[in-house]
């Protein structure tokens, strides 16, 4: 007795829909991990994939219809509204080339990400066939499951990826599916119609039993981890070398004792921001300089705590109430600290029982819950940028700052072992100016107009005996934020004006402009910043933008003509001061003697030849390497085109290597059942092996399938059978074997 086929079906498209749900398991935590997006073009994938399955649709129409899914994602995601265009084409046809290259020379960073995409979708049109093949074929999923199950363990130890539910999910949707396979397989093997309520029947004791079972382990007490699991790889990642020659990863970590070195770029979604405007998110500030890096005062920490939209008492004073506005704060990483806009009011938006308190020495806001240290996901801040008068700043002057309370004397901190030449370039460049405010912007105008680079690649790390700020001042000239930064505190405070290092992230990109909405900003690891904060006297503290490259802060009213024009707060001199000042410089620089040119020029071109040394892999070896990737690659789409034709010549091969007592004649049966399957010649559900037997020797015009048949049902009702019975049906088997290569 036979199933209906819309039985068959109905069946097929509900263990698909459960493996549609198991492989969503899988895409998203890599689409969250990953920061992919469009988790949804992906489960669209998967489904046209799993659907191709059960209406067993041509092979060929199949792979064409993936192929044109795949090209039109590349071309919507990654060229824009331009689908299908030439230069849509174009495009794709530069970063596949490019990504080719880079995988020849081992430059995995030089990797396009639609290339990467490629490779993604690949990979997943694989799976979707393994599993159709273990599903409809072998009759379970275990395999499926096993590695599904270990997959999100080790996500959820070694990750952020929080994978608790997905794993209780995963074991009741895998168990459930391995029951209705297994359900499946007793029906067909007994020749049982699978009538609706006797296949209900059997699964709903099933369903219940697993629902009971994992109701039970989740309510269940747990007992906690005999050793201390390790931090997430993220978390490892943000925080690998900075004590090392090997190249970081950039990102926010709290621990700034040993800076240096280069980095790598890290595209990583930190936060969200939607706001009227771009601007720095301060996160806290440090104030003793070790000469390596930068440490917080050892001690007790002070904090003060305060709830949820009261006023937050920070040493950056808030502008006027009528420029008081908010922004929306939507945390992609598990921060236990609030960004602080500057200008912060109060923190809002949050569940009743949260507050907050901020650490005194180093303004960092943390947000608590049931006194627990707590990542919020989201809140509001409320803030008005500080504006700072012109006419205010020009008036700032170093006799006030005798005036200043001890209090300030920490953030004058400098180690003992700073070389001196460090003080004396500071009060070099400053010497000519009046103010304050003039003095610290003379430092910022230092960076611009003599020779210091920002690089991410080439940068030094001070050995035992090299002062962090005095090697990039006089040495390398080339660094990042943290090199700008800590070198323009540590001149200030040389100076003596009160400063302080500042962590936290830029402005980031603005990723849409409704009209009548907030802007969108998206902050990533690429973001994380660090700038200077002064204090100048009759002023307070005022922010300061020394890397090259950064547009900085504008909260500055020019008020000196009676304008209420802001400008930056760093802004470039035009006025005849700064003209003297650059024409001094330049005059310098056309006085450096002739051996000091020749050897900066020496020094450039060995930079050049060593960065164009020659590749880990020649032209001509990726040329070869490119041709027999190619070859293997046309040899194996020939061996699958053509597996019908070698496949059983390989069975035969096999067979006669092994000893004929050594063979097992259910085995051989079975794999000759499954050949036959392949040209078409398939056993019907209650059809009885000799009847089989006469329909593929009618077939076949042969008589070699009764033969064999005859001898394996007697193996089947005899336990005396001999080796002699795999050489009496030996010449049959192969001959029937042989013609399902035809």
């Amino acid at each position: 007795m036979t199933d209906h086929p819309i039985k068959r079906k109905i069946g097929l498209v509900a263990l698909y829909i459960v493996i549609f749900f198991m492989l969503r398991e899988w895409l998203l935590p890599i689409v969250v991990l990953t920061n992919t997006g469009h988790l949804n073009l992906f489960l669209l994938f998967v489904a046209i994939c799993l659907l191709a399955n059960i209406v067993h649709l041509n092979g060929w129409i199949s792979a064409v219809i993936k192929f044109a899914f795949i090209l039109w994602f590349l071309m919507y995601v990654y060229t824009g509204t331009k689908v299908f265009s030439i230069e849509s084409v174009l495009t794709l046809s530069s970063d596949l080339q490019n990504s080719w290259l880079a995988l020849m020379q081992r430059d995995w960073n030089g990797v396009e990400n639609s290339f990467r995409s490629i490779l993604f979708f690949i990979l997943l049109w694989m799976t979707i066939y393994l599993i159709h093949y273990w599903v409809t074929v072998k009759h379970t999923i275990i395999h499926f499951l096993f590695v599904t199950i270990i997959f999100l363990v080790l996500l959820d130890t070694f990750s952020e990826y929080n994978a608790k539910f997905a794993i209780i999910r995963v074991m009741f949707l895998g168990l459930l599916l391995l029951g209705a396979l297994y359900a499946n397989h007793l029906f067909e093997t007994n020749a049982v119609e699978r009538k609706g309520i006797k296949y209900i029947g059997v699964l709903i004791p099933l369903a219940v039993m697993l629902i009971a079972s994992t109701v039970f382990a989740y309510a269940m007490p747990k007992k906690g981890p005999m050793v201390t699991l390790p931090k997430s790889l993220s978390t490892l990642m943000d925080q690998q070398g900075k004590s090392s020659s090997a190249i970081g990863k950039i990102g926010y970590v709290e621990d700034d004792k040993k800076l240096g070195g280069p980095f790598e770029m890290d595209a990583r979604i930190v936060f969200v921001a939607k706001a009227d405007s771009k601007q720095y998110w301060r996160i806290e500030t440090k104030d003793i300089y070790t000469s390596k890096g930068w440490e917080r005062k050892k001690g007790d920490v002070y904090v003060e705590v305060f709830n949820q939209n009261e006023n937050i008492p920070l040493t950056i004073k808030p502008g006027s109430k009528k420029d008081q506005t908010t922004a929306k704060i939507e945390m992609m990483k598990d921060f236990k600290f609030i960004m602080q806009p500057y200008g912060l009011m109060t923190v809002g938006n949050v569940e009743p029982d949260v507050s907050f308190y901020r650490e005194i020495d180093g303004e960092k806001i943390r947000s608590l819950k049931d006194e627990n240290e707590i990542a919020l996901e989201a809140y509001t801040v409320s803030y008005s940028s500080p504006k700072y008068s012109l006419k205010a700043l020009k008036k700032t002057n170093a006799n006030d700052l005798e005036k200043l309370s001890k209090d300030y004397d920490t953030y004058l901190q400098l180690p003992k072992t700073l070389p001196k030449r460090v003080r004396k370039l500071s009060k070099e460049i400053t010497k000519d100016e009046k103010s304050l405010y003039g003095k610290a912007n003379a430092i910022v105008d230092y960076f611009k107009y003599n020779n210091y680079v920002y690089s991410r690649d080439k940068v030094a790390i001070p050995g035992k005996n090299d002062d962090y700020v005095d090697q990039f001042l006089f040495d390398t000239k080339m660094g990042y934020c943290d090199n700008f930064s800590s070198s323009m505190v540590v001149m200030l405070r040389s100076i003596g004006i009160p400063a302080r290092w500042v962590k936290g992230f830029s402005e980031g990109e603005e990723i849409q402009n409704v009209a009548g909405e907030q802007k969108a900003f998206v902050i990533t690891n690429n973001n994380a910043h660090s700038w200077v904060e002064a204090y100048l006297p009759g002023i307070g503290w005022m922010s300061f933008e020394p890397t090259i490259g950064f547009e900085g802060f504008d909260n500055v009213l020019d008020d000196v003509k009676n304008q209420q024009q802001p400008t930056p707060i760093n802004p470039k001199k035009e006025d005849k001061e700064a003209k003297q000042k650059k024409q001094k410089a330049e005059k310098k620089k056309e006085e450096k003697p002739k051996e000091e040119k020749q050897k900066q020029e020496k020094d450039n071109k060995q930079a050049q030849k060593e960065k164009t040394k020659e590749p880990v892999i020649s032209k001509e070896s990726a040329i070869v390497i490119a041709i027999i990737i190619g070859a293997l690659t046309v040899l194996a789409l020939i061996l699958v085109l053509l597996r019908r034709k070698w496949i059983p010549k390989a069975i035969i091969a096999f067979y006669r290597m092994k000893k004929p007592e050594n063979i097992s004649i259910d085995h051989a049966y079975h794999q000759l059942l499954k050949q036959l399957e392949h040209v078409g010649l398939k056993k019907g559900n209650g059809q009885t092996l000799q009847d089989f037997a006469k329909y593929v020797d009618e077939r076949l015009s042969t008589t070699h399938m009764s033969k064999i048949t005859a001898l394996y049902e007697q193996q089947i009702y005899s336990n005396n059978y001999t080796q002699l019975d795999w050489l009496d049906i030996k010449e049959s088997w192969e001959y029937l074997i042989n013609r399902t290569s035809g």
